[in-house]
């Protein structure tokens, strides 16, 4: 099939991610200016002398393209006016390269960055376009919580065209009287593809959790504020062998599929959050240099964590384009409460600050400290990630001018505990690379230290850490 990109398109904001990831050296950057029909580059969609030949045309790109959905069909409602296009920043758009490789994500993004409208984009593609006969589930800490978000995503039904709502009752084969779908304010329901989004109480003690989503036959699981969700660690455990039958049964049908939590970061002290941290801890990192790989490529990368099969999303707000003024100005919306910021904005996960040794200024020094990786190398067949902070200098024989010295701590790849590579510059002393992982073996760590040395470090000093090693007389 032949495809073509939109470089004309109105919605800039795809664009400016073509251009990041072209800056960045990743090749396969215009991935989200998909188009399968070069007729519709130039048309407007919500042009009311649209022709039906036309339309026809925009429902069945819509079929098959999620991307011409997201960022030609979508539009956000806004108050007073017509809707904006959705904004596609890093965080949505790793968060929906994974969805439609229909793999289980956690996303973790800050506060007013679209985390829920996000979701509520892709379940409504899913819902209208993307699958039939297929059953979403919305779950959230509370009932009123799933309610929301089902009828956010019938604010943005309502704001596509009339003739991609698929909202009208219809005629079904072999019958005389229409059929109007089922439209309540805990479940929806499509006449034409049969597709059905329910919403999800809470569970109020462990029976109840025990039997919440038992035995249901559910392909796309979607749990909001999943580190709030009392019994979380019940509920999943209960789900998880009927949620991968009907997975099973969607990839034999080609149906799409997957669980998604989305959160911001929970409290360590309750046993929710707890749950949620371990879950995130075990994940597979998403890694922008996936864009590049294929689907075979990322599932080897997934397949060799044998602790977990979900992907862990997370993006800071520097890293979604917010400046500091914004972070300014949200740090007074929420009343300079420092908790909750660093929870909800900078993405800390920590018992509470009354637990904590350090004061509100030192921890605000330690955050200004810090700073996020500027590359990233993937080794072992692309499997572990290399976080690279500080560009090293290299001399004519190909050599670091300043011999680098790698310290290993070395775990045993079964625990929580991480196995952890760290690399400085022997002159300066700054952090020039970290490896951190808690489901690496010693042996691919060995394979990622010699990967390391050969390739980018030949004159490294490496200190590894001696574990495990009994001393006999």
């Amino acid at each position: 099939m032949q495809i073509y990109y939109q470089m004309g398109t109105r919605n800039t904001s795809f664009i400016k991610m073509h251009e990041f990831l072209q800056a960045t050296g990743i090749k396969n950057n215009k991935f989200m200016l998909t188009l399968l029909d070069p007729d519709l580059a130039q048309i407007d969609p919500y042009d009311p002398n649209l022709n039906q030949y036309m339309k026809a045309k925009v429902l069945r790109e819509c079929m098959s393209n999620f991307w011409y959905f997201a960022r030609e069909i979508v539009r956000v409602p806004d108050q007073g006016g017509s809707g904006t296009m959705l904004k596609l920043h890093r965080g949505n758009m790793a968060l929906f390269y994974c969805l439609i490789y229909n793999l289980n994500t956690f996303l973790d993004l800050p506060r007013q960055q679209g985390k829920t409208l996000s979701a509520d984009v892709f379940y409504l593609y899913a819902f209208n376009f993307g699958t039939t006969n297929s059953t979403i589930a919305f779950m959230h800490k509370k009932l009123d919580g799933s309610k929301d978000n089902l009828q956010k995503l019938k604010d943005l039904r309502d704001a596509l065209p009339q003739y991609l709502r698929m909202d009208q009752p219809f005629t079904r084969r072999n019958q005389d009287k229409k059929a109007k779908a089922s439209d309540t304010i805990l479940t929806l329901e499509h006449a034409v593809n049969r597709n059905k989004i329910i919403t999800v109480a809470s569970a109020r003690n462990k029976v109840a959790a025990q039997n919440l989503l038992r035995g249901k036959s559910i392909p796309l699981l979607w749990g909001d504020e999943w580190a709030f969700c009392p019994y979380n660690d019940i509920i999943y455990v209960n789900a998880a062998p009927a949620i991968k039958r009907a997975a099973d049964i969607a990839r034999t049908n080609g149906s799409i599929y997957s669980i998604l939590f989305t959160t911001t970061p929970g409290f360590l002290t309750s046993e929710e959050g707890l749950t949620a941290f371990q879950m995130k801890e075990d994940a597979t990192p998403f890694n922008e240099k996936w864009y590049d790989l294929q689907y075979s490529e990322i599932r080897e990368i997934i397949d060799a964590n044998m602790r977990s099969n979900f992907i862990y999303i997370r993006f800071t707000y520097q890293q979604l384009g917010c400046s500091e003024e914004w972070f300014r100005e949200i740090c007074i919306l929420m009343q300079n409460k420092w908790d909750d910021i660093r929870r909800e904005v900078l993405l800390e996960w920590s018992n509470s600050s009354e637990n904590s040794p350090f004061t509100q200024e030192e921890l605000e020094e330690v955050d200004r400290l810090t700073s996020e990786p500027t590359n990233t190398i993937l080794l072992c067949d692309n499997k572990y990630t290399l976080n690279i902070y500080k560009q090293i200098r290299y001399a004519s024989n190909g050599q670091p001018v300043n011999p680098p010295i790698i310290g290993v701590d070395v775990s045993g790849g079964y625990k929580r505990d991480s196995s952890a590579i760290c690399i400085i510059d022997s002159e300066t002393t700054e952090v020039i690379g970290d490896l951190k992982c808690n489901y690496i073996s010693q042996i691919d760590l060995g394979k990622a230290i010699f990967e390391i040395v050969t390739k980018y470090m030949p004159n490294a000093v490496i200190n590894i850490e001696r574990n495990g090693v009994k001393r006999t007389a």
